[in-house]
């Protein structure tokens, strides 16, 4: 049947718009890597976070490329590179997920290997070309797809299974923290389902490309900025850090001076009494043996385990600062002492100097303390 001029023009015009679509979708997820990175990257889940929104925004791109594209080559290409890029958005949501909750390990390094796989799959098996139907669709070896897929929806459910995970033990932290965070973990849900979905949708029509499908990653996108950007900058990056530490529940935090004395202490409630002299004393024995037994440098004791308690120990030019855990810390807990007494010794460099100084400042210490361990976020 013949279509009049007019609707053959509606029809064309609509789908121009959804093939510029992807134009929005990268400025939406550049703009919120930016943002997080803009904000500061203190630790290892939010660089992970903010490298994924970065890489979906550099998808977007080579999805509007692939749509554009003037000939067969490039179009192979682009989709080529959209591929690959889904592969490593999978990792660094996988890095994301599982560092909210672990620290890092040779598990991170061995996560690399299907990734590496998947990239060559992408590369040379699933994908061996394309065709013109009106709109550039992929060629797709079915086998091979389904074991490229197979890596990134993997990747992806481990990370929104660690999340959710962490979200279950995090109970005392602020209920709107929990909510926000809640949020986040929504969007990555909805987008694995809504991946699935257009896979499975690809299989049944033969690989044929839809670009109605293209404005899914905008709304994700925005979404994503409703739940994040829209809070206040300041207390998203805090609770973003308060749920790296709140998996393993840090219960004492004690900041000892090098004089050997405590300098302030906070303890959560049901934490376990512990005196904070004698741990100061087990702690320096156990370095004295480190550096003249195992020839360390002096402050190489970063941890002990006692029962489910491990006892965390960071070291810095005037004070250590000792975190117990009632679990395996995770690595945000680590950056997050780190980063605590960076901070502390940099702003309050000469009253550290000495003990009779130090001491004068023990509230700012204790107020140091109070933002390592007390998740008070959003």
């Amino acid at each position: 049947m013949r279509i009049p001029l007019r609707r053959r023009c509606a029809m064309v015009s609509a789908q121009d718009i959804f093939l510029q679509v992807p134009l929005a979708s990268l400025v939406v997820w550049i703009g919120l890597g930016a943002w997080t990175w803009r904000k500061g990257l203190r630790t290892a889940p939010e660089r992970a976070f903010a490298a994924a929104s970065l890489l979906v925004g550099i998808w977007a791109l080579a999805d509007w490329i692939f749509y554009q594209a003037p000939t067969a080559d490039i179009a192979l290409l682009a989709a080529r590179v959209r591929m690959s890029i889904l592969v490593l958005v999978s990792l660094a949501y996988f890095y994301f997920g599982r560092w909210l909750v672990r620290t890092r390990s040779i598990v991170d390094v061995l996560a690399l290997l299907p990734v590496a796989g998947s990239l060559v799959v992408a590369w040379t098996l699933a994908a061996p070309g394309v065709q013109w139907s009106g709109i550039w669709s992929v060629i797709r070896d079915p086998l091979w797809t389904v074991v490229y897929q197979a890596q990134v929806g993997t990747y992806g459910g481990i990370a929104i299974g660690h999340l959710a995970w962490s979200l279950r033990r995090s109970t005392f932290a602020s209920e709107s923290t929990r909510n926000k965070l809640t949020a986040v973990l929504g969007v990555l849900l909805l987008g694995l389902a809504f991946w699935a979905v257009t896979n499975v949708y690809s299989a049944a029509t033969g690989g044929v490309s839809n670009p109605a499908l293209s404005p899914a990653a905008l709304v994700l996108g925005l979404l994503l900025l409703l739940a994040v950007v829209r809070v206040d900058t300041h207390r998203f990056r805090t609770a973003l850090r308060r749920l790296l530490v709140t998996p393993a529940r840090p219960t004492i935090a004690i900041l000892y001076h090098n004089s050997g004395q405590a300098l302030a202490e906070v303890r959560l409630a049901g934490a376990r009494d512990i005196d904070e002299a004698a741990l100061s004393d087990v702690a320096q024995a156990v370095d004295h043996v480190l550096t003249t037994g195992l020839r360390s440098e002096a402050g190489s004791l970063r941890q002990m385990r006692h029962g489910d308690h491990h006892i965390l120990f960071e070291r810095g030019d005037f004070v250590t600062l000792v975190v117990v855990s009632l679990g395996p810390p995770a690595e945000g807990l680590r950056s997050e002492m780190r980063n605590g007494i960076r901070d502390l010794e940099s702003t309050y460099r000469e009253g550290l100097a000495t003990w009779e100084s130090a001491a004068r400042i023990s509230d700012k210490a204790l107020a140091a303390l109070d933002e390592v361990l007390r998740p008070s976020g959003i």
